[in-house]
C-alpha cells in the first residue's frame, strides 16, 4: 500500500482527520483478499472476508461469526441464497470503506442493495439508498421500486413512489412492472383515493 497520499488541512486547532486514508488501507484488504479468515458465496461467487472487519460494522455479522454457530468456525464458507454477487459487492465495498457508487448499477440491483442494507441493519445505508432511489424514478421502475419499499417500511420512498404513480396512474397501469407487483402492493395502490386510473383500466 502505497503511503503518498495527500493530506487534507487540520479540521480544527489540534484535530487530525485522515479518516480518507484508513479507509482506503481498510478496503485495500478487500481488494487484495489479504488475512480473510472467511468466505461468503453468491451466485457460485467467492467473496473472501475478515471477520473482525466484519463483526466491527454489523451486529447481524457479529452474532453469525462469533456466536458459536456452525458460520463461527475457522476458514467457514457461507452461503447466501437470498441476494445478487453484484449487490453483495457493493455491501462489502460500503462496510470497508464506507462509500458506495449507485449512479452506474441497475434499478434491480440497487433494490437488492437495499433490501441488504435493511437485512444486516445499515439504517443510514438504508436512507441514502431510498433517497437515491426518489430521484431515478420512472414508470418502469416505480413498481418494483414500491414493493420493495413496502415490504421494509420505508415511508420517504413509499410516499416518493405513490406520488408518481398518482401522477402518472394510466401509465403505470399499462407497464410491464405493474403486472409484477405482489398482491399487498397491488391492494395498497388501488385503494388509495389519490389513484386515478379509469376502473376499466384496473
Amino acid at each position: 500500500m502505497s503511503n503518498s497520499h495527500p493530506l487534507r488541512p487540520f479540521t480544527a486547532v489540534g484535530e487530525i482527520d485522515h479518516v480518507h486514508i484508513l479507509s482506503e488501507h481498510i478496503g485495500a484488504l478487500l481488494i487484495g483478499e489479504e488475512y480473510g479468515d472467511v468466505t461468503f458465496v453468491v451466485e457460485k461467487k467467492r467473496f473472501p472476508a475478515h471477520r473482525v472487519i466484519l463483526a466491527a460494522r454489523c451486529q447481524y455479522f457479529r452474532a453469525l461469526l462469533y456466536g458459536g454457530m456452525r458460520e463461527s468456525q475457522p476458514e467457514a464458507e457461507i452461503p447466501l441464497q437470498d441476494t445478487t454477487a453484484e449487490a453483495f459487492t457493493m455491501l462489502l465495498r460500503y462496510i470497508y470503506t464506507g462509500r458506495a457508487t449507485l449512479t452506474d448499477e441497475k434499478e434491480e440491483v440497487l433494490l437488492d442493495f437495499l433490501s441488504l442494507a435493511h437485512k444486516y441493519g445499515f439504517p443510514e445505508l438504508e436512507d441514502s439508498t431510498s433517497e437515491y432511489l426518489c430521484t431515478i424514478l420512472n414508470i418502469q421502475n416505480v413498481c418494483m421500486t414500491f414493493d420493495v419499499a413496502s415490504l421494509y417500511s420505508l415511508p420517504k420512498l413509499t410516499c416518493m413512489c405513490c406520488m408518481f404513480m398518482d401522477r402518472n396512474a394510466q401509465e403505470v397501469l399499462a407497464s410491464d412492472g405493474f403486472l409484477s407487483l405482489s398482491k399487498t402492493a397491488l391492494l395498497n395502490i388501488v385503494l388509495r383515493d389519490s389513484f386515478a386510473a379509469p376502473e376499466k383500466d384496473i
